[in-house]
């Protein structure tokens, strides 16, 4: 059984991050797992069976493989020296990082597991009562749980992506001078009669539940509607706009930041153990540049809870169509997979005859800083990726997160309709624009202006 005094110092941080946001969802280190009495390590083998298949203690390691961090199932040991071997542990590949402990999750136990982590990374979403996850901006804070759409004037409204929450544009926002004064103006009432924020479940429920409920909220509003919607975002308001749902009679303009029109391949079934070890690698990245702690984006706690599903269901180098399954469980990420047979986005963008006024911002990330070195294990760079190839998530250019492609289909073939190029802001090749950065940008910031007129 591997012990952390073992692990590399340059990992403590890491690490302890890594642990200290697992507990939240029920994964933790080996050493206070269950108080450290009832470790795996110390479960006898059943002959020719391996564990007990009635227990519900896993195991999990993340190791270090020449720069790029991996996750591996069970515990494991080194090549050469460092960790003992055991004929308990299946041997990984480089150094031992940090192993984890989580119980398995019964089928009928995963639905409920993802409202919990819903509800801890989006604390203002409501399940039983939706509307509560609309609030107000007022006086640089997002109030008034509840809050109820004016009938009639103009709104903006925001909507957040997986993962996220209303907060996000304002701590993104308010990091740069431009984006301060864009909440100074959004709150003047020469520009909006009410600024909202609509906060919901992005892993238990699909976009078009979302949209649903969006649609109810905004039933009785004759208002002119803004919106600023940021990655799956962008999802909710398109079925809420396109969909036969209660579209809003006033005039509609949407900006979609970095949206997954098309799906994303980092949520497609192939994808979901190389989607996995990119997010870890992307918060190592942004740890060694002093961004993590400012990163609206919770990584350790998403990475954590979706170990323990798949965990649960299968094991991190499961293959299709056990990872399909695991995709299925988790409504909120299944219904961007970026696959021929995902049904939701295929009615979605079937046809688009009438779409309202869409703006887009997409980037082409391609980082030049040694801290994202992983980066081409993690997309279809031929030979450089070959030895890596379960660990590709992306063929062609993408922001991190989403493929770029994606970010401005309204239909696919044969009705091919797209956003119109002169209403989308392109940051193109680029070495600093990656999916949850976008509002730090300048750029983002005037685009948004000169889009909304907003003065």
């Amino acid at each position: 059984m591997p012990t952390l005094n073992e692990i590399p110092d340059e990992f403590a941080a890491f690490r302890e991050s890594l642990y200290a946001h697992g507990r939240e969802v029920g994964v933790c280190d080996p050493e206070s797992y269950d108080g450290n009495q009832m470790l795996i390590g110390e479960k006898r083998r059943r002959r020719g069976r391996g564990l007990d298949s009635d227990d519900p203690r896993l195991a999990m390691t993340l190791t270090d493989v020449d720069g790029v961090l991996r996750w591996s199932d069970g515990y494991g040991y080194r090549h050469t020296g460092g960790m003992r071997r055991s004929r308990l542990s299946p041997r990984v590949e480089g150094d031992i990082i940090a192993p984890i402990n989580f119980e398995r999750l019964e089928p009928n136990k995963i639905g409920q597991y993802l409202r919990e982590l819903d509800e801890k990374l989006t604390p203002k979403c409501n399940f039983g009562q939706p509307e509560l996850g609309m609030r107000e901006l007022a006086k640089d804070v997002w109030q008034k749980p509840g809050a109820k759409p004016v009938d009639k004037g103009r709104i903006l409204l925001f909507i957040h992506g997986t993962f996220s929450k209303g907060e996000m544009y304002l701590d993104e926002l308010g990091r740069i001078p431009e984006g301060r004064k864009l909440l100074t103006k959004i709150q003047n009432r020469d520009n909006y009669d009410q600024v909202l924020a609509f906060d919901h479940p992005t892993l238990a429920l699909s976009p078009i539940l979302n949209a649903m409920d969006l649609a109810n909220i905004f039933r009785a509003s004759k208002a002119d509607i803004d919106i600023i919607c940021h990655s799956r975002g962008g999802l909710v308001a398109r079925w809420w706009l396109e969909a036969n749902l209660a579209r809003p009679v006033g005039s509609i303009r949407a900006i979609l930041v970095g949206s997954p029109l098309a799906g994303t391949s980092l949520a497609a079934a192939p994808s979901l153990r190389g989607a996995i070890n990119l997010l870890t690698n992307i918060a190592r990245a942004l740890e060694r540049l002093s961004e993590l702690t400012s990163a609206t984006f919770p990584f350790f706690t998403v990475i954590a809870g979706l170990l323990r599903i798949l965990g649960s269901i299968g094991s991190i180098a499961a293959k299709t169509p056990g990872l399909d399954a695991a995709i299925a469980l988790i409504p909120g990420l299944s219904s961007q997979a970026m696959v021929s047979n995902n049904e939701e986005l295929n009615r979605l963008n079937r046809i688009c005859t009438n779409p309202p006024e869409y703006y887009a911002v997409r980037s082409d990330f391609e980082p030049v800083s040694s801290s994202w070195e992983f980066w081409k294990f993690f997309n279809n760079f031929g030979d450089r990726a070959k030895d890596w190839a379960a660990d590709i998530v992306f063929q062609k250019a993408n922001d991190l997160v989403v493929d770029s492609a994606s970010m401005t289909v309204l239909a696919n073939p044969p009705n091919i309709l797209g956003i119109r190029p002169e209403r989308v802001l392109d940051f193109g090749k680029n070495p600093d624009v990656y999916h949850t950065v976008y509002f730090r940008q300048p750029k983002t910031v005037r685009f948004i202006e000169d889009c909304l007129k907003i003065r």
